[in-house]
């Protein structure tokens, strides 16, 4: 008998709804709505912390920080965020707040963020 890869539900004919699901050899899946979802939390999050230590970086450093928060956000906004200026964006932007642990921190988690995303 040949491999079955399919998908075998059980439970009484109730369906429980897992999310993203793949089958198959190298097979994926991902649940973009709940992505883009953690995605805008965690840039709403480093904002947060932006006003509450960005008093800890340069006036400059600042300032570009929020030119970048502002272009993740926009790009958030799409339908379809370009790839390479999203991670471009927030690659400059866990550049400029790693001085700040906090900051450093929240956008790190912004960044695994946008990697599930664009992934």
């Amino acid at each position: 008998m040949g491999r079955n890869d399919g998908i075998f539900q059980g439970g009484n004919g109730q369906i429980i709804n897992t999310g993203a699901m793949a089958i198959g050899a190298k097979a994926r899946a991902s649940n973009q709505a709940a992505a883009a979802e953690q995605t805008v939390n965690e840039l709403r999050e480093l904002r947060t912390l932006l006003a509450e230590h960005g008093s800890d970086l340069s006036e400059a450093a600042q300032s570009e920080a929020e030119e970048k928060m502002t272009e993740v956000a926009d790009q958030l906004d799409r339908a379809k965020p370009d790839r390479g200026r999203l991670t471009a964006a927030v690659g400059r932007l866990t550049t400029i707040l790693t001085s700040v642990v906090p900051l450093a921190e929240g956008a790190e988690r912004l960044r695994q963020a946008v990697e599930k995303l664009v992934h």
